[in-house]
């Protein structure tokens, strides 16, 4: 490390003494002050240290002066000169009078060497020892291997080799002590590639490689580097090399310092051993990072690793090891770093961790650890790091954890998807971390009341420190995603430090206390998902370091005005959404900040359109949703660029004149006139329950400059759209969902909808779309969804849908991956004029969830094979949407939904789709009996095959779907005892009427011996007349009389457009102007 020749002031960071690899330190000619650290005596590689010309003070360590080759030697007298002005003064007075001898003796002997040199060389202008020939020549052997497209060995063409780019030379014998070659991101245009050629081996006296962070296209590591004895320092890290590291790496015998790891993981350049035996060759080394490395195979990799006492660094990250294996005794204990995590350890054994005393860093994240933290932790007394994040604890923190007083970073956090699962309540003996400048506890199961405690937090002590050091406090905290409750510590106000707080997802209550403001340092704050309530405390708006506030989804209520945002100078981003909030401002505010994400969704901002948008010129995200804004939105608004637009259910009018945006959410507002164009960048598009007139082709077959148009969603149902349906899809190949129901569109599917294969979701209900079953559709084989409900479709319904039952397929040949399409899980066609019998074909459908086949003119039998339906067959414990194959392309608010009918009422579904599963077969002409087979679809929700010609008895095991919530079987010709069981006592009579020769509970008409009703039964004749009508009336006069007096009041809405539309608009105005009353 140089650091020379610069301005740096400041104390020598004690953090340096950790860089035990180290040859060479140059802080010469700084203003660096203070005491040298102690143990830099302990950089056992150092062969040169630099620190004259600066203002240090006190005493030298021991321990450096004892390393005669660093102060004494008479090669090394101006490497570390203690005479100068600003050097240290500490020294005894003997002790400096003999320092000053022995300079003026070197002083001298340097001076006769000079002049003998002068006068007895040929080349009386040589400064120093020029380069060896031989040497040069393998530097530019090994050059002409070598790709270097920025040209950045432009240098090794002069004469002088020393003087090359990245070489080192001995400053007396002219040999080549040091290659770096590491490629810097920061000034260099481009890494190193290429071919290693084998001239190295010429540089005999080498010490120091590093071809670090260059790219040799999976080279193999050469072997013939294992032959450069001199070696102390290789570094071949995220260089892109691949294959098996190679064995003679281990006769390196002088080796301290080894870095083949990688920075990130890349399969195509990934490294692994055969063993770790050869690695035992390296008694002295001191520095191993082996990083992204499989050492899957090398299962004694710990008893390897215990052969060396001087290892300080060990990091083992991401190497696929499986076992951690008991040994008795531990030899490497003067671990100071040691890094296993991303590993997945099925066995492990922690016990020898109560050795490591010396261990300042222990990095265990998202390594499986299941069971509690290891108790040998509480022996490592000199811990300052620890990350136990990502595993699988589900214990208590142990107590003694919170007496480890050295510690300044503890992570035992994850994110939403992987818990730690810690349980318990925070101890008041958290505060005794007061070294800590790092917590993250979130997303663990934490409860009980957030402690006062934590201000304790917010000082840092020095008292188990032998070194100095600056103050600070607590910097980080994060207590995201638990279970505490409480009020706002307001202790946390002394926390002057503190950058970055985090308490969301919790069940914190009350007021924001005034001390919040207090927390000058602030630059993130969350405090999202709770419970907090009242008015924000203008103390907030303090801050003016604040660039990140979450606020979302509490119960504050009243104004926000200027005064709150008027110091917030660096804020960039804002959420405030899901509050009873009202932003109030003048019309020709401007904000102090610059944002580029504003979410104030459900906070009352109009009527009028907010003017001082204008002046945030990086906004790239708003979400205004919910807003009540019912004026024009401004032309100036449509010509900004935004990545994200979400200003759906308000009441905006005007037309749209383009749009840009990468996601766009404008429904449920009052947009009129034709669909606008967009660009071929949008990727999602929400238009639906608009006012839009009009057809689909302008917007979709108009010509743009991109061959590929990026649309992925695209919702425009519940317009007022008419006409067919454009034939250019082909130019929307990468729809994945398609809502156009709702409309007034006509006609057949045109041809080039079948160009959509990536179609995962397509709703096209309640239009006046005709012909047969859409043959385009065949080619869309990764629909997952398909609605054609409520259209003129005639004919059958072919064989082929059978075919949706999930495939694999490879999106990205160049890397082979592979990305599964589930198969269709949701086919609705109720109410078309489909005939015909139902295809066996459709039992393929193993991923079938809902199948709707409802009013239609199908006949033939039910197959018997609908009980292979295994999403049927299982229940369903999953809330999530469907998911699609390409789901990763997806916003938040892209869930799926399905319009079914379930006890007679229509419901749309959307968050728990992925509960239901059902079947509705009714208002057709099928017959035969029910399948017994049926009764095995435990995970049915709803089943309905009402209004047909069944018959025969009911099967008995009809009881065991437990699942079941909706049963119709009536207006059929079922006859016999209603199977008795716990589940149908729940269902009424009218889940049964309508079959004459059906008796017992629920029904009212007593079976006899012989399992049939007492009494008379009507023959079908009497049934044709509605005879039974007069024995029944009771149960029939109920749903017709809640059927007339729904439709007597709505079916002026339901018919009427713009009088439903004016309802709702009044509806509308009311529920704002209750809102505003409340506020």
């Amino acid at each position: 490390m140089d650091l020379s020749s610069n301005k740096l002031s400041g104390e020598i960071p004690e953090e340096l003494t950790g860089l035990h690899g180290l040859i060479s330190l140059n802080l010469s000619n700084n203003h660096l002050q203070g005491k040298i650290p102690v143990k830099i005596g302990a950089l056992t590689s150092l062969e040169s240290l630099y620190l004259s010309m600066n203002r240090l003070s006190g005493v030298i360590p021991q321990e450096i002066r004892q390393h005669y080759s660093l102060v004494g030697h008479a090669s090394n007298d101006y490497k570390y000169n203690p005479l100068n002005p600003y050097s240290l003064c500490a020294l005894k007075s003997s002790s400096l009078m003999e320092l000053y001898m022995r300079v003026l003796v070197v002083l001298l002997l340097y001076s006769l060497f000079t002049i003998v040199t002068k006068f007895s060389c040929c080349d009386a202008h040589s400064p120093k020892a020029l380069c060896r020939e031989e040497e040069k020549e393998a530097l530019l052997s090994f050059k002409r291997g070598i790709h270097d497209p920025s040209n950045r060995l432009s240098s090794w063409a002069n004469v002088e080799c020393c003087n090359w780019r990245g070489i080192h030379c001995h400053n007396t014998t002219g040999h080549v002590l040091k290659l770096n070659l590491r490629w810097d991101l920061y000034q260099d245009h481009g890494s190193l590639g290429g071919e290693i050629s084998s001239s190295l081996l010429d540089l005999k006296h080498l010490q120091y490689l590093d071809l670090s962070c260059n790219d040799f296209g999976s080279l193999n590591i050469p072997k013939f580097l294992g032959s450069l004895s001199n070696l102390r320092y290789l570094n071949l890290s995220t260089a892109g090399f691949g294959g098996v590291i190679p064995h003679h790496l281990g006769n390196l015998s002088k080796l301290h310092y080894l870095d083949v790891g990688n920075s990130y993981y890349d399969r195509r350049n990934s490294l692994n051993v055969e063993d770790l035996e050869w690695i035992s060759g390296l008694s002295f080394l001191e520095f191993l990072d082996m990083t992204n490395v499989n050492l899957s195979k090398a299962s004694n990799w710990l008893q390897v690793m215990n052969k060396f006492h001087s290892l300080s660094v060990l990091r083992l990250s991401n190497c696929e090891l499986h076992t951690i294996d008991p040994f008795p005794h531990v030899n490497f204990s003067s671990l100071v770093i040691l890094d296993l995590s991303i590993n997945y350890f099925m066995s492990s054994s922690f016990d020898w961790f109560a050795n490591l005393n010396s261990l300042v860093t222990l990095n265990l994240a998202s390594s499986n650890i299941h069971g509690p933290i290891p108790s040998g932790l509480r022996n490592m007394t000199s811990l300052r790091f620890l990350d136990l994040s990502y595993n699988n604890f589900a214990s208590l923190i142990p107590d003694w954890l919170y007496h480890i007083t050295s510690l300044e970073h503890l992570d035992l956090g994850s994110l939403d998807i992987v818990s730690n699962k810690f349980q318990g309540k925070l101890p008041n003996d958290i505060g005794n971390l007061t070294s800590i400048t790092y917590l993250d506890l979130s997303y663990n199961a934490l409860e009980g009341e957030i402690l006062r405690s934590l201000g304790n937090l917010c000082t840092f002590q020095l008292s188990n420190l032998s070194y100095d050091r600056p103050q600070k406090g607590l910097e980080l905290l994060r207590l995201r995603g638990n279970k505490l409750s409480g009020s706002f510590p307001d202790t946390l106000g002394e926390c002057k430090s503190l950058e970055h707080l985090d308490l969301g997802m919790n069940q914190l209550s009350g007021y924001l206390p005034s001390e919040i403001g207090q927390l000058k340092s602030l630059s993130y704050l969350s405090i999202d998902r709770n419970l907090f309530s009242g008015q924000i405390h203008i103390s907030l708006g303090g801050i003016s370091s604040l660039s990140y506030l979450n606020i979302r989804e509490n119960f504050f209520k009243g104004i926000m005005s200027e005064k709150h945002l008027s110091n917030l100078t660096s804020l960039e981003e804002l959420d405030a959404s899901s509050n009873l909030l009202t932003l109030q401002v003048s019309s020709n505010w401007t904000p102090p900040f610059q944002l580029t994400k504003l979410d104030l969704g459900s906070c009352l901002l109009g009527p009028q359109f907010p003017a001082w948008l204008q002046t945030q010129k990086y906004l790239e995200d708003l979400n205004m949703s919910y807003a009540g804004i019912s004026s024009v939105i401004p032309a100036w608004f449509w010509t900004r660029f935004l990545i994200t637009v979400d200003l759906s259910h308000n009441q905006i009018i005007g037309s749209i004149p383009s749009l840009h945006s990468f996601y766009i959410y404008l429904g449920s507002n009052n947009f009129t006139d034709p669909l606008p164009p967009i660009s071929s960048d949008v990727a999602k598009l929400d238009l639906s329950n608009n006012l839009f007139r009009g057809s689909l082709s302008p917007m979709l077959c108009r010509r743009t400059d991109k061959e590929v148009n990026l649309l992925e969603y695209l919702d425009i149902s519940g317009n007022l759209l008419s006409g067919e349906l454009p034939n250019c899809w082909m130019h929307w190949r990468e729809l994945t969902m398609l809502k156009l129901g709702n409309n007034n569109l006509t006609g057949h599917l045109p041809s080039s909808m079948g160009s959509l294969i990536w179609l995962g979701s397509l709703h096209l209900r309640n239009n006046h779309l005709s012909g047969n079953f859409p043959l385009p559709l065949k080619n869309c084989s990764s629909l997952v969804v398909l609605d054609l409900s409520e259209n003129e479709f005639t004919g059958t319904i072919p064989a082929w849908m059978g075919n949706f039952n999930g495939k694999f397929i490879v999106t990205v040949p160049g890397d082979r991956e592979i990305t599964y399409t589930l198969g269709l899980m949701v086919l609705v066609l109720h109410s078309n004029k489909f005939n015909g019998s139902i295809p066996l074909e459709l039992c393929h459908l193993h991923s079938l969830q809902i199948l709707d086949l409802g009013n239609n003119n199908l006949s033939g039998t039910i197959p018997r094979c609908f009980g292979n339906f295994s999403s049927m067959i299982k229940q369903s414990n999953s809330s999530s949407p469907f998911p699609f194959h390409n789901e990763r392309y997806f916003e938040s608010g892209s869930t799926d939904t399905a319009t079914l009918v379930m006890k007679g009422v229509e419901y749309e579904y959307s968050n728990i789709l992925g509960l239901l599963a059902g079947m509705d077969l009714s208002s057709n002409k099928l017959s035969g009996e029910i399948p017994e087979e049926l009764t095995g679809l435990h995970g049915l929700v709803f089943l309905n095959l009402s209004n047909n010609h069944l018959q025969g008895k009911i099967p008995v095991k009809i009881g065991d779907l437990t699942s079941l919530e909706s049963l119709d079987l009536s207006m059929n010709r079922l006859s016999g005892v209603i199977p008795q069981g716990t589940q149908l006592r729940s269902f009424s009579p009218l889940s049964f009427i309508g079959n004459p020769e059906l008796c017992g509970a629920p029904l009212i008409d007593v079976c006899g011996e012989d399992g049939k009703p007492k009494g008379p039964i009507p023959n079908n004749d009497d049934e044709e007349d509605n005879g039974w009508i007069e024995m029944k009336w009771f149960y029939l006069g109920m749903p017709w009389g809640f059927v007339v007096g729904f439709w007597a009041i709505l079916a002026p809405l339901a018919f009427n457009r713009a009088w439903r539309y004016a309802y709702f608009r009044f509806l509308d105005d009311m529920k704002y102007k209750l809102l505003g009353w409340c506020l």
